[in-house]
């Protein structure tokens, strides 16, 4: 695009300067008493014509380049926010939305609209004094380009200058939409805590800093225009109408080609107007993209050279036994019940093999992908891992542990022990800096995160559920998924009947983040969305933490549907959902045992 943006600048000013040397010729054939021929007339005609296609076509291209650019930046830049996953976003939700706006913006009309113009703006000029070399007068022209020097003189210098000023806009424009979109999401907190005037103060000393930097911005754009108008548009177009008058006075030109010259001269400073008027898109640009590039280049997780087919399945040496021993697979040294004890009593399973959908539909029956294909290999196995968020800081050390496939296994200990910690390992959000974490025979280190998600359904503490109605939100799960597998979900979510009873059923709108729902009903829908994923293997994040006891009871029948056929790894603190586990392991004890 830069290329075709620079040819089509000097086909213009070719175009145009050629142009001017023909009405040159016409005005000393007219002083003659002649007239201009119809050739000449026609000539003129064509390079006009070429002229302004050249000029109309590049701005078209720039404009259409900059909408091709920006929408390819923003997919690159969202492709790397999904790469990076749900651990390397965290707490930046106000710099990435800056990041896929304002910076992939003002990026692409820097690179598709600003280079390529720029580019051609400096180096018309030789172009039109070439041909005025060849056509008119090599000296007046070889004295001219000597004044054109001063131009790359001008921006560069002025380039250095004003560096730090376009990094201090961009980095204050980046806290001010952190900030107010931060203000806007913990808007309840704000108001609760009576914080709110303390933060619209904030955002308005924000704002006016932000103002300042961008006053300052242009005010180098200003004086860059300011000196070279001065020192180049002023002296150039002087120094052509002395050497143009001082030539034709003399005898050595025409009048004709003294005209040219003059008009000639004024092309050649026309360009550099393109300098003012794209320093602003150049400065700011330039800025902007340096945040994508450590955005796009730094930070990127550990390799994954295998994929799905390409990972190795796991096989224990021996059917039903890990290749550690039974400390390993889960069961803590100092006291195996604690590590294996069953809780659930004959009630429970009762309960949990007769409940049922509370209405109509039917879901996929989860064998074909609720077990491991492989009933010696472990569904999810840690094999002497250590990891941490922070280098330095470990908050797991060491750790194996071994769910078998159709196991229920709760994960329990105290707050900071490193549970979240495990779950990321075991979705692949975060890569342990020791040791190995197999899911269903995958390494997560080599494996495609796309195959290894594939085998896993989470519920999270807090569910995020979409701006929309509840259907669209199940669809999350399930684009293709018909109403009657919707009704199915939603009755394994124990969701069905109240879904119903509401005036607009599954168009009914869930507001933003679910605020329309009650907790207890957002974190059913949640439950509701996972059993349309239909994975082998369920990660249940501390799931009833910010229920009451009545929505637990509701929340811990649905998931023991939903765990039917299942291998299930359940973090929790309450004891009701502990109750529903075959073995608990107590993360703190399993540490210390080492």
């Amino acid at each position: 695009m830069i290329a075709c943006s620079i040819a089509l600048s000097w086909i213009a000013a070719a175009a145009t300067a050629m142009l001017l040397v023909l009405l040159g010729e016409g005005v000393d054939r007219i002083a003659a008493g002649g007239r201009m021929s119809q050739r000449g007339v026609l000539e003129c005609a064509v390079l006009a014509v070429i002229a302004g296609a050249g000029v109309g076509v590049g701005q078209w291209l720039s404009q259409w380049a900059a909408s091709s650019t920006e929408r390819r930046l923003r997919q690159a830049v969202m492709s790397r926010v999904l790469q990076m996953g749900p651990t390397g976003t965290r707490r930046r939700t106000g710099a990435l939305l800056s990041m896929a706006t304002t910076s992939v913006e003002r990026t692409a009309h820097y690179r598709a609209g600003f280079l390529g113009p720029i580019v051609g703006s400096i180096t018309t000029p030789l172009l039109v004094l070439t041909v005025m070399a060849v056509t008119i007068s090599p000296g007046i022209a070889l004295r001219l380009a000597a004044l054109i020097v001063l131009v790359p003189l001008a921006i560069g210098s002025f380039r250095r200058l004003v560096r730090p000023v376009g990094a201090a806009y961009r980095r204050s424009q980046a806290r001010l939409t952190a900030a107010f979109l931060e203000a806007l999401q913990g808007l309840d907190t704000l108001v609760y805590a009576r914080a709110a005037g303390r933060t619209a103060a904030q955002l308005a000393h924000r704002g006016e800093q932000h103002r300042r930097s961008l006053m300052r911005l242009l005010a180098g754009n200003q004086l860059l225009i300011l000196v070279v108008d001065a020192a180049f548009s002023l002296t150039v177009v002087v120094a052509g109408g002395v050497l143009a008058v001082a030539r034709v006075s003399s005898g050595r030109l025409s009048v004709g080609q003294g005209i040219a010259v003059v008009l000639m001269t004024i092309l050649v400073i026309g360009p550099v107007d393109v300098v003012g008027q794209f320093f602003y898109i150049g400065v700011v640009g330039r800025a902007h993209q340096a945040i994508l590039r450590r955005h796009l280049e730094t930070g990127r997780p550990a390799s994954r050279a295998g994929t799905a087919t390409g990972a190795s399945p796991r096989v224990p040496t021996s059917a039903g036994t890990s290749p550690r021993d039974s400390t390993a697979a889960g069961r803590s040294p100092r006291d195996s019940t604690a590590a294996g004890r069953s809780p659930r009593d004959s009630t429970a399973a009762g309960d949990r093999s007769r409940e049922a959908p509370a209405t109509g539909g039917s879901l996929r029956a989860p064998t074909a992908q609720g077990t491991s294909p492989d009933p010696r290999r472990p569904a999810l196995e840690l094999d002497d891992v250590s990891a941490s968020w922070t280098p330095g800081r470990p908050v797991l050390t060491g750790v194996s542990i071994r769910v078998d496939p159709g196991e229920t296994v709760a994960l329990v200990g105290p707050s900071g022990i490193g549970k979240s910690t495990l779950s990321a390992l075991v979705q692949g959000h975060l890569t342990p800096t020791a040791g190995t974490v197999w899911v269903d025979g995958m390494d997560t280190r080599t494996t495609d995160p796309r195959e290894l998600r594939s085998r896993l359904a989470v519920v999270e503490q807090r569910p995020f559920l979409f701006l929309g109605t509840i259907a669209d939100n199940l669809r999350m799960a399930a684009p293709k998924a018909s109403e009657a597998d919707l009704w199915a979900a939603l009755g394994v979510a124990g969701l069905a009947e109240e879904v119903g009873a509401m005036p607009l059923g599954l168009q009914t709108p869930v507001g933003e983040r679910g605020r329309t729902l009650s907790g207890g009903q957002a974190q059913r829908l949640a439950i509701a969305r996972v059993a349309l994923r239909d994975a082998p293997i369920l990660i249940l994040d501390e799931p009833t933490s910010e229920v009451d006891l009545a929505a637990e009871a509701q929340i811990l029948a649905a998931l023991r549907r939903l765990a039917e056929g299942r291998t299930v790894l359940l973090i929790a603190h309450r004891p009701q959902a502990i109750l529903s586990a075959d073995r608990v392991i107590n993360l703190a004890e399993l540490q210390e045992g080492r």
